[in-house]
């Protein structure tokens, strides 16, 4: 016999049943509470008029302008001044006849305070009182303002009913906000629970959980990134396949999952990480001496800590891509700046010919190709290397187009280059250290850069030298670090570049000030298929 399902299911009734109590108790309390607080508001109101009339009333400037020692304008500064801070509606000095000396409305001040209940205060009395002024029905607090032993006036500290009335309405608003957030929350509550419930009884289908776990499981191993994440006690929970290549390039091999992550990758930083809750990113770590970039984050539940995840690249990989970049930029930015430069030539030798001017075209013809035979012949019989030799008859073209005197140094040389590798690393060494120099010399008097290539023994000596501003002693004191610049935020990535290269193939790199004015960044690198 088939089994007959409930009219309503469990999550249904839970939520139903606690939905009435907590309305019926929501109710009740709400009931009880409005009548307490209005009463309590009132209170609270008629206290605050009467302290600050008591306040107002012991003043100096209040009691000496009363008795003409203060001119009457500081009197109703003062007033304006405790109304607008107090947020009350009026504060009003009179003096023994009734005159006003201060009041919101300026027109009004030297007329008679109006309501008809200032009387007793005349009389020394201090009190509440509920009255119809100029500016409306208001509740007010009277009191006598003394100067010795004798009564020289009264303040009067008013909030107008209708004010009153809006903040018992306010009041009224909230507990009925209340009571509908309670409401709400209640019945979230009650289908947490009525979930909960679902959840420990498998609620959700087989097909959906594989579905589920297929697409996670799909997504962490499709990254190209290492990924770890670790729970609050530092266990490693799961681990991705490129994390287990990058471990394996490094000869670590076996299970990970379950071990403590400071055994399997010391260097990891994330008990940090849970402990501060910050996360970090584009960090240089290393697996077991396998250079890496790692960002490392923690993992929030419900807005607390439970783990933190870590993900990272073979830094090898990353430097490669991004001196490749780098290389390409430069080599596309010289190349424009050459054919740019061409055109214009082109056009000068179309317009001489339309003009028919052949003798002056012949010239022109002359005086270029005799340029560019000397400043060609001069790099290519220098720099037998073509890819390097290539990239700076490119610069030098840039250069010129920019106004700039580019020149090569008299004594340079360099032969031809048995490792592509090599040519490329001088070619991003090259491009990051001109490229500042353009920069650094920006629109100054003197535009020059004199480039210095010198072979001596097992060493290139390489120099760019500009007539710039020089370096700030606040750079050169952080020297190569990553972002050191002077170019403004997410600067500073060329020198730190240069320094790498130079440092994975066993140089370094110097930046000073020139004496005449100017920087020069100088390196030394090994020569390839050279010991040093």
């Amino acid at each position: 016999m088939p089994r007959v399902r409930p009219i309503l299911q469990l999550r249904t009734r839970i939520t139903l049943l606690v939905s009435l109590i907590l309305g019926l108790a929501l109710l009740l309390t709400g009931i009880l509470v409005h009548w307490r607080m209005e009463q309590q508001t009132r209170e609270a109101l008629g206290e605050k008029v009467v302290l600050l009339s008591r306040i107002m009333a012991e003043s100096e400037v209040v009691r000496e302008g009363l008795v003409g020692r203060r001119p009457p304008g500081q009197v109703q500064d003062l007033a304006e001044q405790i109304r607008i801070e107090s947020g009350v509606d009026y504060v009003v000095v009179i003096d023994m006849n009734g005159l006003r000396l201060s009041h919101p409305n300026r027109s009004l001040i030297g007329a008679h305070f109006a309501g008809g209940d200032d009387a007793d205060v005349y009389r020394g009395r201090s009190y509440l009182s509920v009255a119809k002024g100029t500016l409306g029905v208001s509740l007010r607090a009277f009191t006598p303002v003394r100067d010795g032993d004798r009564q020289v006036g009264a303040v009067a500290v008013g909030l107008l009913q209708s004010g009153v009335d809006r903040a018992v309405v306010s009041i009224r608003k909230r507990i009925a906000l209340g009571g509908v957030i309670g409401f709400a929350a209640g019945i979230l509550g009650a289908l947490y629970l009525a979930g909960r419930i679902k959840r420990i009884l498998m609620g959700m289908e087989p097909q959906e959980i594989s579905t589920v776990l297929q697409q996670r499981n799909a997504m962490l191993h499709s990254v190209r990134e290492g990924i770890i994440g670790v729970n609050r006690d530092l266990v490693v929970t799961i681990v991705n396949e490129e994390a287990l290549r990058l471990f394996a390039l490094a000869g670590s091999h076996g299970e990970l999952v379950g071990r403590n992550v400071e055994e399997v990758l010391p260097s990891s930083r994330l008990r940090t990480i849970i402990e501060t809750g910050q996360a970090e990113y584009d960090q240089e770590g290393d697996i077991l001496g396998l250079p890496i970039l790692t960002n490392r984050v923690p993992v929030l539940v419900d807005g607390r800590i439970a783990g933190a995840v870590a993900t990272f690249r073979d830094k090898t990989q990353v430097n490669r891509l991004a001196e490749q970049l780098t290389g390409v930029r430069f080599y596309a930015d010289a190349l424009r700046a050459q054919t740019h430069e061409f055109m214009n030539k082109l056009h000068v030798i179309l317009g001489l010919v339309r003009l028919e001017e052949y003798d002056r075209l012949k010239t022109f013809i002359t005086g270029v190709a005799g340029r560019l035979d000397d400043e060609v012949g001069f790099v290519v019989q220098r720099i037998k290397d073509p890819v390097v030799a290539g990239f700076l008859l490119a610069r030098f073209a840039s250069a010129r187009e920019q106004n700039i005197h580019m020149q090569l140094d008299a004594e340079a040389s360099l032969s031809p280059g048995a490792d592509d590798g090599f040519s490329h690393d001088l070619v991003t060494i090259l491009g990051n250290l001109l490229e500042n120099a353009v920069e650094a010399i920006g629109d100054g008097p003197r535009r020059e850069i004199r480039v210095v290539l010198r072979p001596e023994g097992s060493w290139l000596h390489l120099a760019v030298e500009d007539t710039g501003p020089g370096l700030p002693e606040s750079i050169r004191a952080r020297g190569f670090s990553r972002g050191a610049s002077t170019k403004g935020e997410h600067r500073g990535f060329g020198l730190w570049q240069v320094a790498r290269t130079l440092e994975a193939r066993g140089g370094r790199l110097l930046a000073e000030n020139q004496t005449e004015g100017g920087a020069r960044f100088s390196a030394t690198i090994p020569l390839p298929g050279e010991e040093p």
